[in-house]
């Protein structure tokens, strides 16, 4: 059993100010140790000329700004610069959405959707956005899904947060492990559409491989329409917000969403997904897809992005966790797959609530996929809390190493 305490520092002065700037986070103590730490937590409280006082949050964590995850390492950079640039998690979300449509294609796309999971601390909102089927208008839901998003909880102006994605596209990217990955297993899905071929293809006429150097203008142009043209003209018809749904388990908030997809042989896992958040306690947990690896495999005219396959092939299902006592957020993660939920639930059972090492519960989780679960998984463990003690954020990006996890500091390097 543990004891949770949280104050309020009242900005003292001289050598106790460091003290007490640091007072103001959640503290967790085992029952060994609790009567000692008690009084401890007491004189310091009374040097610094504080009160215990549960309900207050720190306006911010200091030393911390941030952690993003993802299965694309350009996407996840992205993500941090957004941040350290001013933007909030929200902002974050929407610039590594966008970007995963240029940088990983064959599982995330503006013809594409989507579902994600928003906490925020600060008001105590929890919602579910969902933007899955694209019906017979023509805007890209994937665009659609991430203005409203960021329409609603975001600050900064929504042409800084495309930006990121049309400069991939215009100006090229590394081709990452995993789009190489999708590219020599399913690559043969593009054999329909001679101009989404030419698109992999190097000057030897050849699929590209990780480390080749990759451009899409068309999709570029379409980019920058969207980054000139704002996001109001695309919330004319808004994806769907829902109340999310919570189960309250051991002292814990579960606020899990599986939007469910029908399984195609060797196809289950045609999705991606990123979690990301803010010193402020804003959390974004996202699962992306193009029902299929890339669609079904051509590309919209003049607008270099690939068309979605009617159906969703993999389950989706994104996860935020707080702190019942606190609202603080302690876990974010996403998953896809037939075994989505199985995968997110891995997270919550041994690395949040048994405490298990990082290094066990990737062992764990690539012994399950070994044995038959099918899908990925991409987590954030925040045990004390995202925006109390964010700094010590645990990633979990990619079970085979492709992915980037990172947590970083308002003086880190954009």
């Amino acid at each position: 059993m543990s004891f949770s305490f949280r104050s309020k520092a009242i900005a003292p002065k001289g050598i106790a100010s460091r003290l007490c700037a640091d007072i103001g986070q959640i503290w967790r103590f085992p029952d060994r140790a609790i009567h000692v730490s008690l009084v401890m937590l007491g004189l310091m409280l009374s040097a610094c000329g504080t009160a215990v006082a549960p309900d207050s949050v720190p306006a911010g964590n200091r030393g911390f700004a941030g952690v993003v995850v993802s299965q694309e390492p350009h996407v996840t950079f992205v993500g941090r610069d957004v941040i350290l640039s001013g933007g909030n998690a929200a902002d974050a979300a929407a610039a590594m959405g966008l970007s995963l449509a240029v940088t990983l294609p064959s599982r995330a796309g503006l013809g594409g959707g989507g579902v994600c999971i928003v906490h925020d601390t600060s008001s105590v909102r929890s919602e579910v956005l969902e933007f899955i089927d694209p019906g017979s208008d023509p805007t890209p839901m994937l665009a659609r899904g991430l203005a409203a998003l960021q329409a609603r909880y975001g600050t900064r102006p929504w042409s800084r947060l495309v930006a990121p994605a049309e400069a991939l596209a215009r100006f090229g990217f590394s081709v990452t492990k995993t789009l190489a990955y999708d590219l020599a297993i399913h690559g043969d899905v593009l054999m329909a559409d001679q101009t989404a071929l030419a698109s992999f293809m190097d000057r030897r006429r050849q699929i590209v491989v990780a480390g080749s150097e990759i451009q899409f203008p068309r999709l570029a142009e379409t980019l920058s329409q969207l980054r000139t043209k704002g996001s109001l003209a695309l919330l004319s018809a808004a994806p769907q917000w829902r109340v999310v749904r919570a189960t309250n388990e051991a002292g814990y908030v579960l606020m899990g969403r599986t939007v469910a997809g029908e399984a195609q042989a060797g196809n289950s896992s045609a999705a991606t997904g990123f979690v990301v958040g803010d010193k402020n306690g804003l959390a974004v947990a996202c699962v992306l897809t193009m029902g299929s690896m890339f669609g079904n495999g051509r590309m919209a005219p003049e607008a270099g992005y690939f068309i979605p396959a009617p159906s969703i092939g993999a389950d989706l299902t994104p996860l935020i966790v707080k702190d019942a006592h606190f609202d603080q957020v302690v876990l974010m993660a996403v998953a896809s797959g037939a075994s989505a939920a199985a995968l997110t639930r891995v997270t919550f059972d041994d690395w949040l609530s048994e405490a298990k090492s990082y290094d066990d519960m990737r062992s764990q989780v690539q012994q399950a996929l070994a044995k038959g679960l099918d899908g990925a998984l991409t987590a954030a463990l925040c045990q004390t809390g995202l925006g109390v003690s964010g700094k010590d954020c645990r990633s979990l990006s990619d079970v085979r190493g492709f992915g980037l996890g990172l947590t970083f500091a308002p003086g880190d390097s954009q």
